[in-house]
């Protein structure tokens, strides 16, 4: 939907070939370039979304007349400036139909709240059809001031599957060290291709004081498969979903831990995937 209703140049080019990659608001969510010359991802075709989509969960399938649902939606960065463009398509895709194609029905946005790590403020309802605000930004200093700066003890309850891979495969056997390498790893993206600045860490110092806080682990692996009307069939996805509890010297890594709760980790983190909170 995004696509359709931001595409400014031939639909059926678009399909292989953006014209203006740069330009393109679908481009920047879905196809982010990585330059030629980028440090970063070179030879990859695409940097990571910088968006985070969380469905509802609550296990609910079917909905009536009159139910409501909710979900959140993160921008990272230079995203953040295409919010109108994001109430926009959640806009028409409920006047356009949602669900599965048998089963589709309309609904319609009714609000849109902007939160921040404790608080929230209504910036569009359906009466007005009008966004009033740009909303709050959230950044790491706020993340900090909501959450406790020591710790040698942390429980990490994963919500949504959470695709991990180690030496090429999947796993469920998390160590911390996987979890700040990977952390690691998607803010350093995020960061560069979307801040415009790199995240300044002694990243293998880090891994390495990883390997010694041990862990205790409680996680099952979930498969969730999802249908791509794009390609036309079903993509297999899964991860591991459970609680996680680590143990040891954890001040240093923190801060990419609470944001991290925010930005999700892993795999399919803009289907939702990844998404986890701190007990």
């Amino acid at each position: 939907m995004l696509r359709h209703i931001t595409c400014v140049g031939d639909a059926e080019q678009c399909e292989t070939q953006c014209q203006f990659p740069e330009r393109c608001v679908y481009s920047k969510c879905f196809e982010t370039p990585v330059p030629d010359d980028s440090p970063m991802l070179r030879g990859q075709p695409y940097a990571p979304h910088p968006f985070i989509l969380e469905p509802p969960r609550t296990g609910k399938l079917d909905y009536a007349p009159g139910d409501t649902f909710t979900c959140n939606l993160t921008l990272v960065g230079d995203a953040i400036n295409l919010l109108p463009w994001m109430v926009f398509t959640f806009d028409q895709i409920g006047k356009r139909r949602i669900g599965l194609r048998d089963k589709r029905g309309q609904c319609q946005l009714d609000t849109v709240e902007s939160l921040s790590a404790d608080s929230s403020q209504t910036i569009y309802t359906a009466g007005t059809e009008m966004l009033t605000d740009d909303g709050l930004i959230l950044r790491l200093d706020d993340v900090m001031q909501a959450t406790p700066y020591t710790a040698d003890e942390i429980e990490l309850e994963f919500l949504t599957p959470t695709s991990i891979k180690v030496d090429g495969k999947w796993t469920s056997r998390l160590t911390f060290e996987h979890l700040i390498r990977n952390l690691l790893r998607r803010i350093r993206f995020l960061s560069y291709f979307h801040c415009g600045e790199d995240l300044e860490v002694d990243a293998p110092a880090l891994i390495k004081a990883a390997g010694s806080v041990t862990h205790h682990l409680h996680l099952n692996w979930l498969r969730k498969d999802r249908y791509s009307y794009r390609a036309e069939k079903s993509v297999p996805m899964g991860g591991f979903i459970g609680k996680a509890r680590f143990i040891g010297e954890l001040e240093p890594f923190l801060p990419f831990i609470y944001l991290g709760e925010y930005l999700h980790i892993g795999h399919h983190t803009a289907f939702g995937f990844g998404q986890y909170c701190i007990n």
